[in-house]
């Protein structure tokens, strides 16, 4: 038969049928036993039975983990064909959005000019709001791997603890010292664990579990991200901060714009995303993670798919560009041709409509005096316009993107 979810086959099998499902997959040889234990709840109230969350590797499963190691390689791929000057832009395109889908996801309120300009500024001395959140999404890739309780609570002051209110704010040594329940507004959709002590439990077996190799890497991940939102270490930031968790893993494990868009897809399929973690608590689920897993999966493929169908259209847009710019007409003004393609490809992989002098300045190692001269040309000619004088700043005519290159 089809492998379908417990959860449904309890209601469709007799006691003892299920009972034999249930085993025959706790025990068959593609079983991964987790040593994870939640308790499982179920119409607002915590059941007293216990459950170890277990998954097993079906040929769905390894179809959608292909798939996305399929994926992370086409996305390398293309973002080599990228002059070195677009990568750091275009990933920090990629930042913004995955930061405001985060504060979409929690219903914290930001616009993605915000966070952009909390980003182009980072290394002001200021205490701006989001700061924190887009440092630790450009560093994604320098988050260690969680070793110790601490690295968890650093995890929290990095990316959430400036957005989190007053009476939420932990309590205890590290984490919250009470328990916790979280609703959809109606009803009760999870209760944390209990205590602090409670908390310092399970991340410690969260830790544990990480470092377990015998799991493959994706899984391993995706399964420390719920256990991790089960234990729900703080009152508030743990949506945040938990898919953080598992970005930081996946950058490290593929590479960091798979992971940066995780959030951003989550946002787009939050219905599918909090149905899989609710889910997995249920009595009649007996803590099969199977689903769970294939859903998250899921998840991630369809953001890399929008970065892999973002970038392919952007190459497309790339050989209209270039057979522009390889006319005649250019050949004897090789800089100004240089300071066009880049402003052009800002604009089209960065989607930044304001670039300033001095970083022109920077990447072709050219005099203010040049750069000017070579822009007040191509503003004469339509190209492009100056936007502000303090800082300089320009962008590209939009009649000349419209009508000359038809972007």
């Amino acid at each position: 038969m089809n492998y379908e979810k417990l959860s449904k086959l309890f209601y469709t099998l007799n006691a003892e049928d299920f009972d034999k499902e249930y085993v025959k997959r706790k025990e068959s040889y593609g079983s991964y036993p987790t040593s994870l234990q939640i308790r499982g709840f179920r119409k607002g109230r915590l059941d007293h039975e216990q459950f170890e969350l277990f998954y097993v590797n079906t040929p769905d499963l390894v179809k959608l983990h292909n798939k996305v190691l399929l994926n992370s390689g086409t996305i390398l791929a293309l973002i080599n064909k990228l002059p070195e000057y677009v990568v750091e832009p275009y990933f920090h395109r990629l930042i913004v959005n995955e930061a405001q889908s985060n504060n979409e996801i929690e219903g914290v309120r930001s616009t993605k000019k915000q966070l952009r300009q909390v980003l182009n500024r980072l290394k002001e001395p200021t205490n701006k709001r989001f700061k924190g959140l887009m440092k630790t999404y450009l560093h994604i890739l320098d988050i260690p791997p969680f070793r110790k309780l601490e690295d968890f609570r650093q995890l929290y002051d990095d990316l959430v603890a400036d957005e989190i209110e007053t009476n939420k704010v932990p309590d205890g040594r590290l984490f919250r010292k009470d328990g916790v329940e979280v609703t959809d507004g109606a009803k009760v959709t999870h209760i944390g664990v209990e205590s602090e002590e409670q908390v310092n439990a399970g991340l410690l077996e969260l830790i544990r579990f990480l470092d377990n190799e015998d799991h493959p890497a994706l899984y391993r991940y995706f399964t420390a991200h719920y256990y991790y939102e089960y234990i729900h270490p703080f009152y508030d930031g743990n949506g945040r901060t938990g898919r953080l968790l598992v970005g930081s893993y996946v950058a490290r494990y593929l590479e960091r714009y798979s992971a940066v868009t995780f959030s951003y897809a989550v946002s787009k399929n939050k219905k599918k995303y909090y149905e899989a973690l609710e889910e997995v608590p249920s009595p009649f689920n007996k803590g099969e993670l199977t689903f769970y897993l294939q859903h998250m999966l899921e998840i991630l493929i369809f953001g890399q798919k929008d970065i892999i169908d973002d970038l392919e259209i952007n190459e497309a847009k790339l050989d209209r560009i270039n057979y522009f710019l390889n006319k005649e007409e250019w050949k004897q003004r090789k800089e100004e041709r240089a300071l066009l393609y880049y402003l052009i490809l800002i604009t089209v992989f960065a989607e930044k409509t304001e670039i300033m002098v001095t970083d022109m300045m920077e990447v072709f190692d050219l005099s203010r005096y040049k750069t000017n001269q070579f822009l007040e040309r191509l503003e004469q000619e339509g190209y492009v316009m100056q936007q502000k004088s303090r800082p300089k700043t320009y962008m590209l005519h939009p009649d000349f993107m419209e009508e000359t290159l038809h972007i």
